[in-house]
């Protein structure tokens, strides 16, 4: 703690330097039905000097998740540190330049391999693909049309290929006044699972379908099954910063909750 806090402290006396500081982040607070509140706090401050940033994210306890720099150099632009967010920390250097519609990234991991990135548009779908020399790489494909949102994800885990599919639309969505668009269901399918259907792992498929109700707020209930045909089921209602939900899953009883949630 005492490293942690005297990292950060110098690292305010350092933005006195900094052409800008920004402060933003996120509170997370959740009541149980048996009375117990937890809560989870992100901050990241960011300071900026020319064309360099300097993040640092920090949790509820004022360790350091997160510490990274990105700047800008001609073409090229870097982001060094660690931005490896809930995952193990690891410390890395990523450099990343656009030819055409193509964005092409090299990361290395510090005392670690080098993995090659590569993103794009392409005949209108975005595709990201993480780790692209490696068998075991990451396919990213998003695409929108006729009011779809879609998307895929492929990687190879072991043996198996592990395909993770989504789609999304509003219906019945219409325009006020102004121009925004208010009102309709919206409507969202997921599906997990072995790209060869002969055995499923983490496997899961769902949906939820959610709309605006008035005063009430936002309403929405969802449902997933798993390959063990786990079910797991939640109606929830926001309204501002609150929301209050329903989960249940398998045989268990349902549990309430209250959560808050406010960013800044």
């Amino acid at each position: 703690m005492e490293k942690t806090i005297a990292a950060l402290a110098a690292f305010l006396m350092s933005t006195a330097t900094l052409a800008g500081v920004d402060l933003s982040g996120k509170y997370t607070g959740t009541l149980n039905d048996s009375g117990v509140y937890t809560q989870e706090l992100e901050t990241t401050i960011k300071g900026t000097a020319d064309n360099s940033t300097v993040t640092v994210v920090l949790d509820e306890a004022l360790d350091i998740d997160d510490l990274y720099v990105e700047s800008t150099l001609g073409a090229l632009t870097f982001k060094l540190g660690d931005y490896s967010g809930d995952d193990p920390d690891v410390t890395k250097l990523n450099v990343t330049t656009t030819v055409g519609p193509v964005t092409v990234g090299v990361n290395q991991v510090s005392g670690g391999a080098t993995t090659f990135d590569v993103g794009g548009k392409f005949a209108g779908i975005d595709v990201d693909v993480t780790n692209i020399t490696n068998d075991l790489r990451k396919t990213t494909a998003a695409y929108t049309v006729a009011g779809l949102d879609l998307g895929v994800i492929h990687q190879k885990v072991g043996a198996d290929h592990q395909v993770q599919s989504d789609v999304s639309t509003v219906l019945g969505q219409s325009l006020d006044a102004s121009g925004a668009a208010s009102g309709g269901f919206t409507l969202a399918f997921d599906h997990n699972q072995n790209a060869d259907r002969d055995e499923f792992e983490d496997g899961s498929y769902g949906g939820s379908v959610s709309t605006a109700i008035g005063a009430l707020g936002t309403v929405k209930a969802e449902g997933h099954i798993t390959d063990a045909k786990v079910k797991t089921y939640e109606l929830s209602v926001t309204q501002g910063i609150f929301t209050g939900a329903w989960d249940k899953t398998g045989s268990a009883d349902g549990v309430l909750s209250l959560e808050v949630v406010v960013n800044f």
